[in-house]
């Protein structure tokens, strides 16, 4: 007879550095590697994108509505665009009867559908399916010569010709059709838009006053280029009021991480003021500052350690390590009591003290880009358990009040062990939950998508992503509402009717 209770743990792996980990199941592996992927950029442990195409083509196959859901997720609410068009391309070749709910969602500018046919031909190669063509004639239609001239794609692989040859759409009116044949033409009418202006006239304090009053330069625009505004002596008055309202924060799109590259970039070549430093701050807080907030005693676990120091991409100062210190200054935003705890391991090049760590209190209204800044990133292994020692060790005498939960941003790549034991920190959590409160919530905030995580089972809550959307996650979880994972299957793709 086989074994009822006492069955083998077959969920037990090796994570990529050889070190006991659990495997996740097929939709964990794949979000957490799509929401945290700037597709096409290395990672510490290698690209994930062979990965994500991998399990997004099994996905495909065993729950084709779950990765649509998933790519509108992507573009929409987690605000990654590349990996949107991954999703995008394997529906499209694997699942197509979900291409049409997955093109009218991932599509919010019009570049998106160059580039989904770019990454088409790339990973496939011709033909392209017939029901890409189709959804993409009738969302071509949604533009107008402004939209389409300003992306139009220059001499890339593929602009809006391309597509209008590919996919013969037939124009829903006078007009469109009059618009189609400037595309063939290539007569559309040049945009007036910050980069043709600054090409055309130069970076000066002028060009950037007029193009500032005109209203044209959209809120990324403005973010990106508040270095060039302030070294040109514009009128900076504006830009910060537009920055750091609240409405505009929510309706930009942008992940947290581009206001802190802002500030370092800024801080960094002396430009920085008590202005711009408010205008930021303004924006970060505006992003959690409608959040439930979090009760109780919260220890926060930042990753430091050496394969965190990756940068997000080629082209970017920031770290991994640097999202996992703002998020968690974000999340200590919301916290009734917050311990902040920076990680690696215990060794002679550690920055910390001979234990690993370092133990930080913030006050609930301290400035969450002056603690991202005074992180101390030491670049030693990750030694995950370190946060759970200190929280065993915290107060022998058990003093002050025990946690009710520990927030790890990590990538969850465990490579050292309390005692040299060769085993997950979930037993360290469960040791927490019998001698100190049996409540206890361990969220592991994956940051890289590795495939792997050291804790499993009641209790454990897994999550992923570079948004601050990540974070109203953790108390739906303790209530019993959902995990992320739930949370896009329920997923309702954004401003579509049923007869669109």
């Amino acid at each position: 007879m086989m074994a009822k209770f006492n069955q083998n743990n077959t969920n037990k792996t090796l994570n990529p550095d050889g070190f006991p980990a659990y495997r996740m199941n097929l939709k964990e592996e794949l979000v957490t590697a799509v929401l945290t992927s700037m597709f096409g950029e290395p990672k510490f442990y290698g690209s994930t994108d062979n990965d994500i195409v991998r399990l997004a083509t099994e996905c495909a196959s065993a729950a084709p509505e779950f990765l649509c859901k998933l790519a509108c997720y992507a573009r929409n609410e987690a605000n990654l665009r590349s990996v949107s068009h991954v999703l995008t391309c394997v529906i499209a070749r694997e699942a197509h009867e979900f291409t049409r709910t997955t093109v009218r969602n991932v599509v919010v500018r019009p570049d998106d559908i160059t580039e989904i046919f770019a990454c088409y031909k790339q990973m496939y190669g011709k033909p392209f399916p017939n029901a890409l063509k189709r959804e993409t004639a009738q969302v071509l239609q949604r533009f107008d010569e402004y939209q389409l001239a300003k992306y139009n794609g220059g001499h890339r692989s593929v602009t809006f010709r391309d597509v209008l040859r590919i996919t013969h759409p037939t124009p829903k009116d006078s007009s469109t059709e009059a618009l189609f044949g400037k595309i063939l033409s290539d007569t559309l009418a040049t945009p007036y838009t910050w980069e043709t202006e600054l090409s055309a006239r130069g970076n000066t304090r002028a060009v950037w006053n007029e193009l500032i009053a005109s209203g044209k330069v959209g809120y990324m625009a403005l973010l990106r280029n508040l270095r060039n505004i302030v070294k040109c002596g514009a009128n900076l008055a504006p830009v910060l009021d537009a920055l750091s309202d609240p409405e505009r924060v929510k309706t930009s799109r942008q992940l947290p991480f581009r206001f802190y590259s802002a500030y370092l970039t800024l801080s960094s070549e002396g430009l920085m003021t008590d202005e711009i430093h408010r205008a930021l701050e303004k924006a970060l807080t505006a992003s959690v500052e409608n959040m439930e907030p979090i009760p109780g005693r919260t220890l926060i676990a930042i990753d430091v350690s050496g394969s965190m120091m990756t940068a997000v991409s080629r082209k970017s100062i920031l770290r991994c390590a640097d999202i996992a210190a703002l998020l968690g200054a974000m999340a200590s935003r919301l916290c009734e009591d917050a311990t902040v705890c920076y990680f690696d391991s215990p060794n002679r090049w550690s920055l910390f003290n001979q234990k690993g760590y370092q133990v930080r209190h913030y006050g609930k209204y301290d400035s969450i880009l002056e603690i991202c800044r005074a992180s101390v990133f030491s670049g030693g292994g990750t030694e995950m358990d370190l946060p759970m020692q200190f929280a065993l060790e915290e107060d022998p005498s058990r003093s002050v009040r025990p946690f009710d939960r520990v927030i790890y941003f990590s990538d969850n790549v465990c490579n050292q062990s309390w005692g040299g034991l060769r085993k997950t920190v979930q037993g360290m959590a469960d040791r927490y939950r019998r001698q100190y409160n049996r409540n206890f919530w361990v969220h592991g905030v994956d940051l890289m998508g590795y495939g792997t995580q050291q804790f499993c089972g009641k209790g454990f809550n897994l999550i992923a992503g570079w948004s601050e959307s990540v974070l109203p996650f953790i108390l739906l979880a303790e209530k019993g509402i959902g995990s992320l994972v739930a949370a896009i299957e329920a997923y309702s793709a954004p401003s579509l009717s049923p007869d669109q």
